[in-house]
């Protein structure tokens, strides 16, 4: 007899704690969802979709959420009753799939974090040990929520850490870092929930006692699955995403939802019938311009400019700021519409050396300690100082940062580099100019190209300065003027007609625009937009408004040294611009960061496509230069044009091979 009863308690056993198990996640999202609608209320400035575009980012966001909630309450609580194992073979189920789960979202941000730590030493100790610590914050849930209900006192106190933390969750690092603002939004949901989960079983049953309780449960449920089997459409999802602990939107735009799709076909005559959209690894190679600009000896220094935006530079307010930037507005060629194709300084500069895009490019971990990170040191793809350099011209970089080396393949193929520092830290821009003149002071009479990265104006801004970041970011960008207008100087008074000098940055710098600050978080126009000025005495001085690329600089450069440039290069050389003349480029422009994609046509329509959280904006430049109006759904064969050239583009070019993935770059 006593042999039949104890399978009986264990089944009884079995069912409370998955029903306790399940209704302790379950409770967790719905405390999510409500410190989200309070976030969302709080925290999201009104968009232009107004006040019923609001309403659904709180519909979706509570359902979504609810949704999830509700799924993983039904998986956890039908594993515990169903699958017969001891509680500590569950325990150890929970935190394997916990770690693969971390690992997962995480795996790559905590594998260079763990290189880090001790400068490589270790490294897959700690990583492990971020894993499992990470894994265990997970499932330490139940036991933390057990031991306080011992004490009456203690019983809610998960709860008020959770709720606690979901809202330093919402405020701290808010543009930027996703995925660990999911994974604390899931460690607090589960804690929280643990707390709340006997009272959640007790309303629950109380409901089920009755017919309006059990019609109150249905649509309950009802809601939830709207949360998970409707997608939202592309304005919502827009917003969903603008709230940093988003959890449920990210697991279901990284599962479920399809990327947004064009609002009518596209006929296939209406893709723009351009050689840029075919596969040009076969063509010939472009020819230089005739008659050349430059003379054979020509020197040629290109200097770019960590995070200087187009608008700083552009502003006559700023000309005593910056009287180097000033001068050469005055005398040299000023493209007013140029744009980076990435916003991180390894994807911009690796696109400007390469001629191809990013996605273009194999790009992987490399490196070691604080160095490791994706690179495209094995890309096979020449780089145009390559090719300068076969060409027996002289080319030499003065490598400000330690990836800018040769080995790590964003600026391949110089014959001379001077390496000023090896570690994660970056030159002084009075390093870099030192060793700029000292190159330039051995210049012989023969072609050279020299090179140069400035980061002084990266963040943090003017170490030793005083104002707001802003006032500082402008001190360091004036220090760095300063600075460019020595290497100026010993171009004009000592290299007769013979040399040009080109100037720009890799990327531009947010201060609150778009709810972001720093770069590489967007693709907006505050981080794309950056100035592009050529000085030489044989460039007329003159503006140029039509639309141009960092990616055009090095055709433009090959060109100005009489060497063809590759067919498979995505730029084109800007040579007959800078002589004053009529040149129509046709070449798509495009900018890339974080799997983020988008294209700009000539007329300012711009597309950017999130593959990750499936979204797509448009926006007109020429009527809305501050993006603040997405026209995805509002002209829509405009749009559908648009975002149909950006697919078509990388289905043709997209770097592809057996198992190769494109890193997501921190």
């Amino acid at each position: 007899m006593r042999r039949q009863v104890v399978p009986v308690e264990r089944e009884a056993s079995r069912k409370d704690s998955a029903l306790h198990l399940a209704s302790g996640v379950f409770a967790g999202f719905a405390l999510l969802a409500a410190v989200n609608g309070v976030a969302i209320s709080v925290g999201v400035p009104l968009s232009s979709g107004g006040i019923p575009l609001r309403l659904a980012h709180h519909v979706f966001d509570a359902a979504e959420t609810l949704g999830v909630g509700g799924l993983l309450a039904i998986v956890v609580g039908a594993f515990v009753r169903y699958v017969p194992l001891p509680r500590w073979a569950l325990v150890a189920v929970a935190l394997v799939a916990s770690a693969g789960l971390v690992n997962r979202i995480l795996g790559d941000y905590l594998a260079i974090e763990a290189a880090r730590a001790l400068d490589g030493r270790f490294a897959t100790g700690i990583f492990v040990a971020f894993l499992t610590l990470m894994a265990v914050g997970l499932v330490a849930a139940p036991f933390l929520a057990s031991f306080c209900s011992r004490w009456p006192v203690l019983r809610f106190f998960p709860a008020v850490i959770a709720v606690s933390a979901m809202g330093v969750n919402q405020v701290v690092l808010r543009d930027d870092y996703m995925d660990l603002h999911g994974y604390a939004a899931l460690a607090t949901a589960l804690l929280g929930g643990m707390a709340l989960g006997p009272g959640i079983e007790g309303a629950r049953r109380a409901l089920v006692a009755s017919r309006r309780g059990r019609v109150a449960l249905l649509g309950l449920g009802l809601f939830a699955l709207f949360g998970v089997a409707i997608p939202p459409s592309n304005a919502a999802r827009l917003e969903l995403f603008r709230q940093p602990s988003a959890l449920a939107p990210w697991v279901l735009a990284m599962t479920v939802w399809p990327a947004p799709r064009l609002h009518a076909p596209v006929a296939s005559n209406a893709l723009p019938a351009s050689p840029w959209f075919f596969d040009r690894s076969g063509a010939s190679a472009v020819p230089a311009t005739s008659p050349p600009l430059l003379p054979s000896d020509a020197v040629v220094v290109l200097v770019t400019i960590d995070a200087v935006r187009a608008d700083i530079v552009a502003d006559p307010a700023n000309d005593a700021r910056f009287p180097t930037f000033a001068k050469l507005k005055r005398e040299g060629v000023v493209f007013t519409h140029a744009s980076a194709p990435g916003t991180q300084t390894a994807v911009s500069l690796g696109t400007v050396f390469s001629g191809l895009y990013s996605s273009e490019q194999r790009w992987k971990n490399h490196g070691s300690g604080w160095l490791l990170h994706s690179y495209p040191a094995e890309d096979p793809s020449p780089r145009f100082p390559q090719i300068l350099s076969d060409h027996r011209v002289t080319t030499a970089n003065v490598a400000s940062l330690a990836f800018l080396q040769n080995d790590f393949g964003v600026a391949r193929g110089f014959r001379e580099e001077t390496v000023l520092e090896h570690g994660p830290h970056a030159a002084s821009g009075f390093r870099i100019v030192r060793a700029l003149l000292d190159r330039l002071d051995k210049a012989g009479p023969g072609p050279l190209f020299l090179c140069a990265h400035f980061v002084d104006a990266h963040s943090p801004y003017g170490r030793r300065g005083k104002g707001t970041d802003y006032e500082r970011y402008l001190a360091s960008v004036s220090s760095e003027d300063a600075l460019l207008g020595r290497v100026l100087r010993a171009l004009e008074d000592h290299f007769g007609q013979r040399w040009a000098l080109f100037v720009s940055a890799d990327h531009g710098e947010a201060f609150g625009d778009h709810q972001t600050y720093e770069h590489g978080k967007t693709l907006y126009e505050e981080l794309v937009h950056v100035p592009l000025l050529a000085r030489s005495p044989v460039f007329p001085p003159h503006e140029v408004s039509q639309r141009v690329g960092l990616v055009d600089l090095g055709p433009t450069i090959l060109d100005l040294f009489q060497i063809a440039s590759p067919a498979t290069f995505e730029g084109q050389s800007l040579v007959p611009l800078l002589a004053g003349g009529n040149l129509t480029l046709t070449r798509p422009l495009l900018a890339e960061s974080r799997l983020r994609r988008a294209l700009t046509q000539p007329d300012g329509l711009k597309v950017i496509e999130d593959p990750r959280r499936k979204v797509v904006e448009v926006y007109d430049l020429a009527s809305d230069p501050g993006e603040t109006r997405n026209l995805f759904d509002v002209a829509k064969g405009r749009s559908d044009a648009a975002l149909t050239e950006l697919r078509a583009f990388f289905a043709v070019h997209a770097f592809r091979d057996e198992n190769y993935e494109p890193p997501y770059k921190f």
